[in-house]
């Protein structure tokens, strides 16, 4: 028997306009407890680039295919 890892998905998406946040959020496969730990990682990579100074406290990557 062979078995296939499920792809798991976040997506946080936070809009910022002149007295308006809308935040929206898409998960596939991805437990609250996951949900609650992804974001708990970026909270602390935000953290660790202010410690060092870092104005562009987001990095952003690409995944294979996408322009």
């Amino acid at each position: 028997m062979q078995m296939t890892e499920e792809q798991k998905v976040f997506l946080l998406r936070v809009d910022v306009m002149t007295n308006n946040i809308q935040t929206s959020m898409k998960t596939q496969n991805v437990t609250p407890q996951e949900a609650i730990g992804f974001l708990e990682m970026a909270k602390d990579q935000i953290l660790d680039n202010l410690k060092q100074g870092r104005k562009d406290i987001f990095q952003a990557f690409k995944k294979e295919g996408e322009q």
